[in-house]
């Protein structure tokens, strides 16, 4: 929806006119009108950014925005919130026609490569940024933003980053059984066995049967061992069929096995997951870490969720000697676009909203990961050790050396997402299902574009 934030602050800067006026009669000489009202409009050279992108939420940007341009007298924003699909199909078509764009909400991942012959490098406008403001933010994103076009160079400033597999809980049932969160997976099998003795009508676990989710899954279990194995797999770098692969692969099928994961869940998809978990139908919700907004009472309230404290934390470890990770992966990056004519003001935003006080504004949302070290999320939105606790998990799971992968999603929706689900079905072996990865990797029809 395009110039919500606009809208707001012309009809703040019509009501603040206003009453400037009506205070401001009889001041200033005989004959010769106050100083305020000897400029009209038209001399105060106002500057219209235009920013599209497809996060955060409108709501929250709007009124970020607005906060924004009450700290940045003579420029306003039109904005243009798009969905995800929308953006992807668009945004490429809109800067190929010149349309000028001056800041972009960009899918690192997804669409840097894509559009980045369209885009500004950051070092052509970084001049306009605090100095030292790289030092500032998770270097490690900054890294993976910086690799995302392949050219070496930077395009975009990293707002945050997400990943998964995160585990999240129903802190309250966890404690009416007296458990504690489950480190390994072996104290997964242990709770789920007495949930479904004691707790027929509650799911155990919770997840999306979609390649994704089972992909994430996977390379989480790999990743417990060896973090660059599934960058390393997807880089050619080493084969499908790598032991250290197929050793994931055992320990990942021996959880529906032995029923730790039940093939029942394979059924879900999309949000039904974590409806469930939402209803308190079921004790563990495996996501991603865009679902940190279930830690927030005061969301699950306006949700209508049916959970009292939620707590998260990584998936249990599987494989011995393996260390709790997660993938975290460089998110929205903020990009100024060739076409645009105000490089200035463009960066005076982007600082605002990856390094300023817009930051605290859409983090509230806990949909993005900031990058920004200093950050400290408002003690209002995390209530209870619960909430506190499993946000700060999530934030050193995703933030911190765990695998950093981005794959190609003709290989996974039509070879990956297949294999894997007839290997936690019991179809396939695991070293079947690698050697039939790896040949069809090997045959040069996925270049992980």
């Amino acid at each position: 929806m395009r110039g919500t934030a606009r809208a707001l602050a012309t009809a703040a800067a019509a009501l603040t006119l206003g009453l400037v006026a009506a205070c401001s009669g009889g001041s200033g000489s005989a004959g010769e009108p106050p100083v305020d009202q000897a400029r009209t409009p038209q001399d105060r050279k106002t500057v219209t950014l235009k920013y599209w992108t497809s996060f955060p939420a409108e709501a929250t940007l709007t009124e970020t925005l607005a906060e924004f341009e009450r700290t940045n007298p003579g420029i306003e924003i039109e904005l243009d919130v798009l969905d995800g699909d929308e953006l992807r199909k668009r945004l490429p078509e809109a800067l190929e026609d010149g349309e000028e764009i001056d800041v972009v909400g960009l899918p690192i991942q997804e669409m840097t490569d894509t559009v980045k012959d369209r885009l500004r490098p950051v070092s052509e406008w970084e001049s306009a940024l605090p100095d030292g403001w790289r030092s500032r933010l998770d270097e490690r994103v900054i890294e993976q933003a910086g690799k995302a076009a392949g050219d070496g160079k930077l395009y975009s400033v990293p707002m945050g980053s997400a990943g998964g597999a995160i585990m999240y809980a129903n802190a309250s049932l966890l404690s009416e059984l007296g458990e504690d969160f489950p480190e390994t997976a072996a104290d997964l099998e242990s709770i789920v066995t007495r949930v479904k003795k004691e707790l027929p009508d509650v799911r155990p676990v919770v997840f999306s049967g979609e390649p994704r989710r089972l992909e994430e899954i996977l390379f989480t279990v790999s990743g417990q061992s060896d973090p660059s194995l599934a960058a390393d797999v997807l880089a050619g770098r080493r084969p499908w069929n790598a032991p250290d692969l197929v050793a994931a692969l055992t320990a990942y099928g021996s959880l529906f096995e032995r029923g730790v994961l039940d093939k029942s869940a394979l059924n879900l998809k999309g949000d039904r997951p974590a409806e469930l978990f939402g209803q308190g139908k079921a004790l563990f919700l495996v996501d991603d870490s865009a679902q940190a907004r279930l830690l927030s009472a005061s969301y699950r309230r306006t949700e209508g969720i049916a959970v009292g404290d939620v707590a998260a934390g990584a998936f249990p470890v599987v494989l011995p000697g393996g260390k709790p990770v997660a993938r975290g992966l460089a998110g929205t990056g903020l990009a100024v676009p060739k076409s645009s004519k105000h490089t200035k003001e463009a960066a005076r935003l982007v600082e605002f909203l990856a390094l300023g006080d817009g930051v605290p504004e859409w983090a509230a949302d806990m949909t993005l990961i900031p990058a920004l070290k200093d950050f400290e999320m408002d003690s209002a939105v995390l209530v209870g050790e619960p909430a506190k606790e499993g946000y700060a998990k999530i934030r050193e799971l995703v933030g911190t050396g765990g695998p950093a992968y981005h794959s190609p999603e003709a290989f996974l929706s039509r070879v990956e997402g297949e294999v894997i689900g007839d290997l936690v079905r019991g179809r396939i072996t695991p070293k079947n299902a690698a050697s039939k990865l790896d040949k069809e990797w090997a045959g040069g029809r996925y270049d992980g574009k």
